[in-house]
Parts: structure tokens; C-alpha cells; sequence
């Protein structure tokens, strides 16, 4: 049986899912679209929901991944129009799942066992935030710690834009102040990336072990609370722009925190 209409109770659900944040949090599952995503999602183990919906052509067109889902769910054909109507893309590849959410709780057995992180500060741009989860991916970062006023990383412009890294990068919610404590007991050393050539030089500050680095709001950087709790502060060198993008500043960071890993 293929679903047609969009008063279906099911797809009424995805789309609920894929347009308000409200109905990821209380329902605690986010919704995933395309091959390579849904394969990612797949051999990461996550928790999947009941279903899966795939056009007929996406069969066709991906017929391992479709193999995949049917080992951890139902199978429920849609029409392309269904596709198009639940997708959050221009051209859907017609393959879509829920996954069960993957934020952790963040404590001190967590930060024991953790080498760094990155802490987000009121990032407002879903797709900042699914970079910096990309980087943290690609440079070894053990998890991302966001503050409750950040965009919503399960989002699906947040998850498009991660590439997959998702659901290999763990992902903490907490408030700022609560999650600079809890890394200063587990001795943490706490950075605030700041616009301040008064800070450490990032390149010359050694990045040891148990480092963590707080990234501010995009167009307010760090709050003067927040810095003021840290430990130190660094800031990017620069020639002659007056500031990066946000992403990428957080992969810069990363990076140079790969590097002490490595040593």
C-alpha cells in the first residue's frame, strides 16, 4: 500500500517533526532524510522509529540502504509528492526515518573519561552549528556541550549539514555556568575564545589534556558572565579581518586541539 494523502496520520507526524522544534523535544525523536544520512544513522547504531517511508524510484535508486532500513524497520512506500511535501530539501533522494535523540547527560564521570570539548554559547545558525559538529567530528573532539538557547541540533538543516558526524559526535545540553563548574572539578582547563588581543595567542598556548573551549553567540561572541567564569581566555590572530565566522573559528580551535593530541 503506498500513502498518498498528507492527512495521514504518519505523515502528518514526520512533517510535524521535520517544521517544530516543540515536537522533536516532547516527542524525543528528530527526523532524517536522504541515503547517506539514513545509512549513517543506521550504522551508528542509533535508535530508529518504527517506520521508514521511500518513494518507489528510491528503492530503485538505493536499494542497500533501503536493504538496511528493513533489517531495523518497516518499510512504508510513498508517492513523490508525499516525498516532497515532508522533505526539507528541494530535490529529496525520497528516503526518510525518525531517530531516537541523541543529547547526553552531561557529568562527571562523562568529563572523567573526556579529553576536551567545545562549548556552544547561544548559537543562533542551524548551519554554524551542524559545521562545528562536522569539525568536532573530523578532528577527534570528544563532545560538544550546547547551551539550552542554541539552535536546535537535531533540526533538519542542522543534520543535513553535519555530512553524518551527528551520530558520531556526542552532543550535551546544559546550561553555561553549570557546565563550567562541572569541567573545573573534573580539572578542566576552561577557555573563553574571545576578540581580545589581551588574550592567549591560540598557536602559542600549549592545549593539554582536559582543555575545553567556550565559542560565543555570532554576533556577540562570549558573554562578559561566561568569560569571566573561565579559566583563561584565547583569542585567533588575524591580519585584517576584524572577525571569523563562527564555524569557523570552532574548526580552527579544533583543529589546534587536534594538534596537542598528537604530540
Amino acid at each position: 500500500m503506498e500513502i498518498s494523502s498528507r492527512k495521514n496520520p504518519l505523515i502528518k507526524e514526520y512533517r510535524s517533526l521535520m517544521t517544530d522544534r516543540k515536537s522533536r523535544r516532547e516527542s524525543g525523536f528528530f527526523p532524517v532524510e536522504g541515503s547517506k544520512l539514513c545509512e549513517e544513522a543506521v550504522k551508528s547504531g542509533a535508535e530508529l522509529g518504527k517506520n521508514a517511508f521511500v518513494t518507489q524510484n528510491a528503492v530503485k535508486k538505493y536499494p542497500e540502504v533501503v536493504s538496511l532500513l528493513e533489517e531495523r524497520c518497516s518499510i512504508i512506500t510513498i508517492t513523490e509528492d508525499i516525498a516532497e511535501y515532508i522533505s526539507d530539501t528541494k530535490s529529496p533522494q525520497g528516503i526518510f526515518i525518525i531517530v531516537k535523540s541523541l543529547d547526553k547527560i552531561l557529568n562527571l564521570s562523562t568529563i572523567n573519561s573526556s579529553a576536551n570539548f567545545l562549548i556552544l554559547e547561544n548559537l543562533q545558525d542551524m548551519g554554524n552549528v551542524g559545521t562545528i559538529i562536522r569539525s568536532c567530528d573530523a578532528f577527534r573532539i570528544d563532545g560538544i556541550i550546547m547551551t539550552k538557547d542554541c539552535a536546535d541540533p537535531f533540526s533538519p538543516k542542522t543534520v543535513r549539514s553535519t555530512m553524518g558526524s551527528l551520530f558520531r559526535v556526542p552532543v550535551y545540553f546544559s546550561e553555561t555556568e553549570e557546565a563550567i563548574k562541572l569541567l573545573q572539578e573534573g580539572n578542566f582547563t576552561v577557555y573563553a575564545a574571545l576578540l581580545d588581543k589581551d588574550a592567549r595567542k591560540l598557536g602559542e598556548e600549549k592545549l593539554t589534556a582536559k582543555t575545553a573551549i567556550v565559542i560565543g553567540n555570532e554576533g556577540n561572541g562570549v558573554t562578559e558572565k561566561t568569560a569571566a567564569l573561565c579559566d583563561k581566555s584565547l583569542y585567533i590572530p588575524m591580519d585584517s579581518a576584524e572577525s571569523l565566522n563562527a564555524s569557523v573559528a570552532a574548526s580552527i580551535i579544533a583543529w589546534e586541539i587536534s594538534k596537542s593530541r598528537n604530540v
